[in-house]
């Protein structure tokens, strides 16, 4: 079953879970947790998300970055325009973070839908790879509503995201130059 499954790229193992549902736990402190180990000089940190506001995530995007983490971020394109989230990622232009070279904005490859993942991947030098994902979006009122996050510790599930990811980079820069913040008009 797993060369099945391996051939249509589905990813199927047994790996070290921990798992929580809000509001019955406090995921807003587990995530903020997950991404303290990002702060470091070596780590990695690859994040796709569709909704997200948090302010603690920015802070440690920002704080990552300053410490020497390679950070890349994929914001949907949707949300990245709106209201509580284009300030933030205005902040983080404002911190040093370059739009094209840690973070982009865009969509789904194919016929242009949103970027409805919620995950982020973390690999830090001493070896440990982390994924998170759930249907958690990044914001005060996710941690309000029932959701479900997932961590997840495994090189493997890292890798496929961290594929997915590279992916979706490559194909939002080759093909959506609209949505990106540090290009000029007359770029476009």
């Amino acid at each position: 079953m797993n060369e099945i499954l391996a051939s249509l790229g589905i990813l199927h193992e047994r790996a070290q879970q921990t798992r929580l549902i809000t509001p019955y736990a406090d995921g807003l402190s587990a995530f903020e947790a997950f991404l303290a180990s990002a702060a470091q000089p070596g780590a990695r940190l690859r994040t796709m998300i569709y909704g997200c506001t948090l302010q603690p995530f920015f802070d440690a995007l920002i704080a990552s970055h300053k410490a020497g983490c390679d950070v890349r971020v994929i914001f949907d394109h949707t949300q990245a325009a709106g209201k509580a989230e284009a300030p933030q990622i205005e902040r983080l232009m404002a911190a040093g973070l370059k739009d094209s070279e840690q973070f982009l904005i865009g969509t789904s490859p194919v016929h242009h839908q949103i970027v409805h993942l919620k995950a982020t991947v973390i690999c830090t030098p001493d070896g440990k790879a982390m994924v998170e994902d759930g249907s958690w979006n990044y914001s005060v009122s996710a941690s309000q509503q029932l959701n479900d996050l997932c961590f997840t510790e495994s090189d493997q599930l890292a890798r496929y995201y961290e594929e997915a990811f590279d992916r979706l980079w490559d194909w939002v820069k080759a093909n959506e130059p609209q949505y990106q913040k540090s290009i000029t008009e007359d770029e476009r």
